[in-house]
């Protein structure tokens, strides 16, 4: 076997992130990982983007792992049953959504200490080690805070409201774009309109998209990135 490593993103809504999270609250749903040819996740990094610019008083994490392949007693009809995750609830809300019981193959606990001080300013990292989860068929994760975790912008559109499809370069004001994003980052206004992927942050109030936006955009949208939290997985690979 061999190592490989998968950058995962899930999706958290602008209007979710718009009020900070609290305790037992979801802070994504299952999210797909493309987790061809790996056979388990060994470890893996969480890196939590900050409030407004600014790094957060971290608080735990709870990440799940669910697959879509659930092995089943050999009745002579069926060896397994293959479905995806019932959902866990609302974005935002406490868990309160059954079914997905079965899919369950991996917990992993990041306690606030695992996350590095304040040296990088702007996020927090955690590193967890000595993982094995197994993967066996569509792998998802999702993950549920342990405390107030915060993702609030106040950065916003400077410019006449403009149509779907018509601008690249978005002129920013109220606060310093580059202490909030960077370049690949997915950015949607607080309405969950979808601006567009960033690919240069030219300056503290500039910001270039990789194509035109895809929604139509109001002057003092505030923006968000809509994955403040990125999972690097190591995983072992089966080759070939």
């Amino acid at each position: 076997m061999s190592k490989i490593y998968k950058r995962v993103n899930p999706v958290m809504p602008a209007s979710i992130q718009a009020a900070a999270y609290a305790d037992t609250e979801i802070l994504f749903d299952w999210h797909k990982i493309d987790a061809r040819k790996v056979s388990s996740i060994s470890g893996l990094q969480c890196i939590v983007r900050g409030t407004n610019g600014a790094d957060q008083t971290m608080v735990g994490i709870d990440l799940f792992f669910a697959t879509s392949h659930i092995p089943t007693p050999n009745d002579g009809v069926n060896v397994s049953v293959d479905v995806v995750p019932t959902t866990l609830g609302t974005t935002g809300a406490a868990v309160d959504t059954p079914g997905w019981f079965n899919n369950l193959c991996g917990h992993v606990s990041i306690a606030a200490s695992d996350f590095n001080d304040g040296d990088l300013i702007y996020l927090n990292v955690a590193t967890k080690s000595g993982l094995d989860i197994p993967v066996n068929g569509d792998l998802y994760v999702a993950a549920v805070a342990k405390g107030a975790l915060d993702f609030r912008t106040t950065v916003q559109v400077n410019e006449a409201n403009f149509a779907a499809g018509t601008q690249t370069v978005i002129t920013l004001d109220t606060k310093d774009a580059t202490l909030l994003f960077a370049p690949g980052d997915v950015i949607h206004a607080v309405d969950d309109a979808v601006l567009g992927t960033i690919k240069t942050v030219d300056s503290a109030t500039q910001i270039t998209l990789t194509k035109a936006n895809v929604d139509a955009i109001e002057d003092d949208d505030v923006l968000y990135n809509v994955s403040p939290i990125t999972l690097i997985l190591s995983c072992e690979s089966w080759g070939g």
